[in-house]
């Protein structure tokens, strides 16, 4: 028997794998990936443009002459400058280059498919003609129109998803807590919540379909959280919200300013990433560096989020005039000119259950997997290990007609590369087409221990993370489930006893096995012997032999999908 996996990811939501299964391996079946429709698009796209441009983007990371560090959009606190002379920049900011059409085609020639910029940062400055403030766009400056009126119609004529960013403190509204230095996780006092809401039903009424709204800093109550994701539901439902609204509000995760997890996820989530690490907006005196590297250097990261099941929001800092700067447009340019030529290997792809080599990463596809090379081996072989499959061809995506050769032994594939492939500086992609379902064995695999039994704790299980906090500098990654594999070569039937801290699991859990669910209602458990733990004991459950049976536990229908399992005590014992 095979070993399926259907992988349900619900908005916001956790995996909840459906399993059968395959001796000694583990397959998974693609064909069957669903997802909500609004977030399967949302997942598919895997590559976006982000823009921060503003006001800031004027003096371009200097004032007074001299040189500023830190995020260069966040001038006006790192050079402490006043309100007053920091509003005076309105007066210059007339942007004659800008043309959102030349925008949109940048982005479709670096193959994003949507495009987030900011609407309002923390400077509190409107790129929109808001009717809750005369600090925008339109009302304060010589240039006068609707730069997000304008990208939101030129995306919706060419096909993207068009996305607005919305910083939640305001160091220019007298609403807003008096502007002190780069205080990046304010309170949100309710005057200043009230202006948030009005901003953000305007971005949500004028400017047609909004595909994301994302939030940034601040640090809101739950309430206000709850609240801002309702409006944003009610006004448009297919509206993604970006974790950053926090207290566990959005659809999806979004991780810190240009970081990779290194731990699998269990929901949607994105990396934010700028261009340079040392600031977002357009800054003067930026080192740039070399064009290739830089090419190199943002298709490697693109790859190993898209591998691990992420999506990557890259960022440009136009110039004050509008203008994108040489060197930005000619790395987008080049990660296009790549992914014209292999973006099979990423658009709509799943991840791989594969353990990740060292010479690079892995995508899939339903009876396809992509081996993205980033470190080209010098003997010309790729060892892929504990995978099993009925290979019917391997080839290079760039050659499609030149078939390898490959050798599979047990459950190793060697493939054995060729000088006729043409290597790509930046990545070469081998394709591995396969018949049915790929089988593998997975890294965490359990037999039976001495007293004949398996003993399933957090030590020993796969672990699947979300992010939970109140605000950026209190969020955390959670484990949302935890799965184990076990191998079983005697019974059949076994007594399965759950143990935890009944004060720490007030919700109940859901253990599957195999394809089939236990529910662990947590206030029905009787307490045992030892006090501070309670049992859940069910008798006769099923464990195929000479099989791998995949266990899992996470909490039944969550009242927060974000939630960490606690660890306390928690045991999960076959006997």
């Amino acid at each position: 028997m095979k070993y399926k996996r259907l992988e349900i990811l619900w908005i916001a939501i956790l995996f909840v794998s459906l399993i059968s299964c395959d001796k000694e391996r583990e397959s998974i079946d693609t064909k069957n990936h669903t997802l909500a429709p609004t977030m399967q698009q949302w997942q598919d796209q895997k590559f976006s443009m982000f823009i921060h441009w503003g006001i800031y983007s004027i003096p371009a990371g200097k004032w007074n002459d001299k040189q500023i560090k830190g995020y260069s959009e966040q001038i006006k606190g790192h050079a402490k400058i006043s309100t007053e002379d920091y509003s005076k920049l309105t007066e210059q900011f007339n942007p004659i280059h800008w043309n959102a059409d030349s925008i949109v085609a940048l982005a479709k020639e670096a193959g994003m498919k949507s495009i987030v910029i900011t609407s309002k940062h923390h400077d509190g400055f409107n790129m929109f003609d808001t009717k809750f403030s005369d600090f925008n766009i339109v009302d304060a400056t010589p240039f006068k129109r609707d730069v997000i009126k304008e990208l939101a119609a030129s995306c919706k004529q060419n096909g993207l998803g068009f996305g607005v960013y919305f910083s939640l403190i305001d160091w220019n509204s007298p609403v807003a807590l008096p502007f002190v230095s780069t205080r990046n996780s304010d309170s949100i006092p309710p005057l200043h919540h009230k202006y948030n809401l009005d901003q953000v039903e305007e971005l949500l009424t004028n400017y047609g379909e909004v595909s994301e709204i994302w939030f940034d800093m601040g640090s809101p109550t739950l309430e206000q959280s709850k609240e801002i994701a309702e409006l944003v539901k009610k006004l448009q439902p297919n509206c993604l919200i970006s974790g950053r609204l926090w207290n566990d509000q959005g659809d999806f995760i979004v991780m810190g300013d240009n970081k990779q997890p290194n731990f699998k996820m269990g929901v949607p989530w994105q990396t934010p990433a700028s261009m340079f690490d040392e600031t977002w907006s357009y800054r003067s005196w930026q080192e740039r560096g070399n064009v290739n590297l830089k090419i190199k250097e943002k298709i490697h990261d693109l790859l190993k989020i898209v591998s691990m099941g992420g999506n990557y929001l890259l960022n440009i800092g136009p110039k004050a005039d509008g203008t994108v700067i040489p060197f930005e447009k000619q790395v987008l340019k080049g990660i296009g000119k790549w992914l014209s030529e292999y973006g099979e290997s990423v658009y709509g792809t799943n991840t791989s259950p594969l353990k990740t080599p060292d010479w690079g990463v892995i995508t899939s596809k339903p009876e396809k997997l992509y081996l993205h090379i980033l470190n080209y081996p010098k003997d010309q072989k790729l060892v892929l290990a504990g995978l099993d499959a009925n290979i019917r061809n391997i080839y290079p995506l760039s050659n499609k007609a030149l078939s390898l050769k490959w050798k599979q032994q047990k459950d190793t594939l060697s493939i054995h590369l060729t000088d006729k492939i043409m290597v790509n500086e930046y990545a070469t992609v081998i394709v591995v087409e396969y018949k049915g379902d790929v089988a593998y064995t997975p890294s965490n695999l359990l037999n039976l221990n001495k007293k004949n039994s398996f003993e399933l704790s957090k030590e020993n299980a796969e672990k699947y993370h979300s992010f939970s906090g109140h605000d950026y500098y209190s969020t955390r990654p959670t484990v949302v489930k935890m799965e184990w594999n076990l191998l079983t070569k005697s019974r059949k039937k076994y007594t399965m006893t759950v143990n935890f801290t009944p004060v720490d699991f007030n919700e109940n859990l859901s253990v599957i096995i195999n394809d089939k669910e236990y529910i662990i209602i947590t206030d029905e458990a009787s307490d045992s012997l030892n006090h501070n733990i309670f049992t859940k004991t069910i008798q006769d459950v099923e464990l195929n032999d000479n099989i791998i049976n995949k266990v899992s536990l996470q909490y039944k229908q969550p009242k927060n999908p974000h939630k960490g399992l606690p660890f306390n005590g928690i045991k999960i014992i076959f006997e």
